[in-house]
């Protein structure tokens, strides 16, 4: 039976007591007949590492090489275009870029010939997609594993971000490979007031969850932090002793003031290792309001004691347990 490509992990404790610690939280891929493929996975490493990059073409390593979820995300879209090229018979050491790549790889994504459910995929899925490919058969003309691989280039007028300019963006001629597609600019409506507390009491209304996930919808409401940083906070990101808040302005009335908390893991940048399976990002501070700092705390000492052991006990054995405790905390 035919398979897909496969994104795989080794165990890292294994792979760094057999002398490989550099590599051991890097993601590997696996052909259609469950082999190793050595070019795909030397891409990653060489990518993972900062050996080799887009900018630098190998030519200088790069300090900052991609978070442990950037490079699943090039080691996904590279399964994907190795597979396509074994389904379509084509060797990637001789592919062409305007040929295979955009006349047929870009097209059948686009037209939906190419994809889980034969519907068209978002031009931001085929861009980046191709991006990947055409970095990995980039790497491999470097390498010299295949002919020397070109790709045409044009300028378009778009606009960037422009703190200095009263619209917040300016126009500017800017180069882009040929063939890429133009992506729809998202117009989305902020719910109101009336919405968003409706949908704040239907989360606090869940069983057992509620009071969970009611606050962390409010976290990141009240903050603005991003998905993971609230997926990675800790018992402790609120220090415990409240004598050891940081009051930013206390002489403020109560419901104004807050609290000056760091956050390290799940954070965006350069990562620095992993604790308990999060990312270690570089440090920042967020202001936490006094209101919900206070049940942020009651909910620590007082809530979650009884709902961790409602889902403990929800669970026949410890991996359910513990799959439990992933879903409601």
């Amino acid at each position: 039976m035919e398979r897909s490509f496969k994104v795989a992990y080794a165990d890292p404790g294994f792979i760094a007591q057999a002398g490989f610690a550099k590599v051991a939280d890097l993601p590997f891929i696996f052909d259609s007949q469950l082999a190793y493929h050595r070019l795909g996975s030397q891409f990653l490493i060489d990518r993972g590492l900062g050996i080799w990059d887009p900018r630098h073409r190998g030519a200088d390593q790069n300090p900052y090489p991609p978070t442990t979820k950037s490079i699943k995300n090039y080691a996904d879209r590279l399964a994907n275009f190795l597979e396509w090229c074994t389904v379509r018979g084509l060797n990637p050491k001789i592919a062409d870029y305007k040929r295979d790549l955009i006349g047929r790889y870009q097209n059948e994504m686009l037209n939906g010939t190419w994809s889980r459910d034969n519907r068209p995929l978002s031009e931001r899925t085929i861009n980046v997609r191709i991006d990947t490919a055409v970095d990995y058969l980039s790497w491999m003309a470097d390498k010299e594993l295949r002919a020397p691989f070109s790709i045409p280039k044009i300028t378009r007028s778009g606009v960037v971000a422009n703190p200095k300019s009263f619209r917040g963006h300016s126009p500017k001629e800017i180069e882009v490979r040929a063939g890429k597609l133009r992506e729809a600019d998202g117009h989305l409506k902020f719910p109101d007031d009336t919405e968003i507390a409706a949908w704040l009491n239907r989360l606090y209304a869940k069983e057992v969850s509620g009071p969970t996930v009611g606050l962390i919808a409010e976290l990141v409401l009240e903050t603005g932090i991003r998905r993971e940083e609230a997926a990675s906070w800790r018992l402790d990101t609120l220090p415990i002793e409240r004598d050891k808040w940081q009051i930013v302005n206390p002489s403020s009335e109560i419901e104004n003031q807050a609290v000056a908390v760091n956050l390290r893991y799940g954070t965006k940048g350069k990562e620095y290792g992993r604790d308990h399976g999060d990312k270690i990002g570089p440090s920042g501070e967020i202001l936490l309001p006094l209101p919900l700092a206070l049940k942020l705390h009651y909910y620590r000492e007082k809530v979650r004691p009884k709902v961790l052991a409602i889902a403990t006990r929800k669970g026949a054995g410890l991996a359910e347990q513990r799959k439990n405790l992933y879903i409601y905390f």
